[in-house]
This record gives C-alpha cells, structure tokens and sequence, in this order.
C-alpha cells in the first residue's frame, strides 16, 4: 500500500487488529526490518510500518530530506491507513521523526515510545567520527550492503 504527500509515495503495510501502532525506523533502513517487532505486535496491536522516503520501496526524490518532512510523511501513513491516533514507535532517527510527529501533531499521537535515539539540542551527544564518516559514505553504498552496513549503527 502505499501513502502519498507531495508527490512522493511512502510504502506502508499494516497488520494485525487492534489499537493502532505506527512503527517508524532509522537511517536507511525499511520497515522490513522490523521483521522481529511486527509479529509480536501484531498479536494484539494493528500495526503499520513504512519505508521512510528513500528507502525500501518508497519515493526517495532528490535533495535533503528534514526531519519535519519525513513527520509529515508519518501522519501522511495514518490517513492512507485510515487512522486518526495511534501509538508511535520510533527507533533512531525514527526516533527523531516519532518525536516531531508528537510534537507537530499531538492530537495523532496516543502515546510515544523511543529506541536508540536523541532530542538533539545542546545536551545531546554528537555522533562520534567513526559513525560521521558512515554516514557519509553511506549513499554511495548499493541499497542491500548499506542496510547491513547499517545495523551497529542503529
């Protein structure tokens, strides 16, 4: 399925029945790698993963992408979804778009559960410059080795 805002589709897949739970991952990585998460979930829970823009089966259009565009690709999930709140899990950068989408639109959000992630700000810890010179070479990565790459990152 797929959601669209601006003329970019976000791929998503929900499953599962329930109250609803909108996972949203890290830096380059699918929702397909939620693969342990989903079915837990699921059990009593809808769940929706997506592809964040540029990953996984979704647009990834030209340019830099902020983390206020991608929360608006997350509320962008729950209308094709047909959900008006849900909880929302994010891990990493997820994470970061989870808390902007608790921020921009607080009344989508029921509850917000965090993984691996910041508030950024000037308490936050930089990222140290072996995870830098990652990220940098990250995009020139081919998709499949990057998501790998990825992993001890996340």
């Amino acid at each position: 399925m797929f959601a669209s805002k601006d003329n970019v589709r976000i791929h998503y897949e929900s499953t599962g029945s329930g109250p609803p739970v909108l996972l949203v991952m890290g830096l380059g990585l699918p929702a397909a790698a939620w693969w342990r998460t989903v079915p837990v979930l699921a059990e009593s829970l809808r769940v929706i993963a997506f592809d964040n823009r540029g990953s996984g089966r979704s647009d990834g259009p030209p340019g830099r992408y902020s983390i206020a565009g991608m929360a608006v690709d997350a509320v962008a999930v729950l209308d094709a979804a047909g959900i008006e709140r849900a909880h929302v899990y994010g891990i990493s950068m997820g994470g970061m778009i989870a808390q902007e989408t608790a921020l921009r639109y607080p009344d989508r959000v029921v509850a917000l559960a965090l993984g691996a992630t910041s508030a950024g700000g000037a308490a936050a810890t930089p990222p140290d410059a072996d995870t830098m010179a990652f990220l940098q070479r990250r995009p020139a990565m081919p998709a499949e080795e990057g998501r790998w790459a990825s992993v001890p990152y996340v």
